[in-house]
């Protein structure tokens, strides 16, 4: 590749994470502001560069519902389609034990084999929601890994 492609991929690259991570966060902010909870999902980047928004079925055998297992479940699902898209992320809900604090998670990872996470902090009060800015920091590929 030339440098000019090289920076072009790059360029994708970047458009592509930058767009999972904004619409899943701001999702999850939707969510939260909506019904004050969210289920773990996922969001592609398509071959064509189209975003798309990938759902699992919580098991329902009348316990608690297992977020991990449903996690799980999206990554197997974004396995099976890593060849029609080029990005994915997953946004779930979890805990921040030293911060007393609950915080939306997002994974993104490219084909490229580049990936990123993104932890917001978010409380309520009186009805007011509430978010801190994200807490960036790599992430291990997995939907593109071995």
């Amino acid at each position: 590749m030339s440098t000019e492609e090289d920076a072009t991929q790059d360029a994708m690259v970047q458009e592509d994470l930058n767009k999972l991570l904004g619409t899943a966060l701001g999702m999850a902010q939707d969510q939260l502001e909506t019904h004050g909870a969210f289920l773990p999902t996922a969001l592609i980047v398509d071959n064509t560069g189209e975003v798309r928004m990938v759902a699992v079925s919580p098991e329902d055998d009348g316990k608690d519902l297992d977020a991990d297992s449903m996690i799980e479940d999206l990554y197997e699902a974004l396995k099976q389609q890593r060849n029609e898209n080029r990005a994915a992320a997953v946004v779930s809900d979890i805990h921040l034990p030293d911060e007393n604090s609950d915080a939306i998670y997002v994974v993104a990872e490219h084909s490229t084999s580049v990936a990123i996470a993104a932890i917001q902090p978010y409380g309520e009060e009186g009805g007011q929601w509430s978010y801190k800015d994200p807490i960036w920091e790599s992430a291990d590929i997995t939907v593109w890994g071995q």
